[in-house]
């Protein structure tokens, strides 16, 4: 796949997600496929539906990257964003302190 641009258009409503109603259940949805994942890593995995996304290319020059505009899931794509930033961030943050472990005498 070629690297694109996602861009969220102004028309979208601002990010409205809720705990309970929205971050929960895709949460529970997250954490149950890497439970499978790791408890049985060496097999071949199913593709995991997390939802549709609707995108409307936009006509660039030859040459430049590809720019799509997000018409529906943009909710969706922003959580995980902030997911996998704070994923991100707590790896970091072990990787710190284990190499802060390893200078140790």
């Amino acid at each position: 796949m070629q690297p694109q641009r996602l861009v969220v258009p102004l028309f979208q409503r601002r990010y409205v997600w809720k705990q309970q109603s929205q971050w929960e259940p895709l949460w529970n949805d997250f954490a149950r496929v890497a439970d499978r994942l790791l408890q049985e890593p060496a097999i071949k995995h199913q593709p995991h539906f997390l939802g549709a996304v609707v995108l409307q290319q936009v006509q660039n020059p030859v040459g430049l990257m590809q720019t799509r505009t997000i018409i529906d899931g943009q909710q969706r794509l922003t959580t995980l964003q902030l997911l996998l930033d704070a994923l991100r961030r707590i790896k970091s943050q072990e990787d710190q302190r284990h190499d802060s472990q390893a200078l140790r005498p």
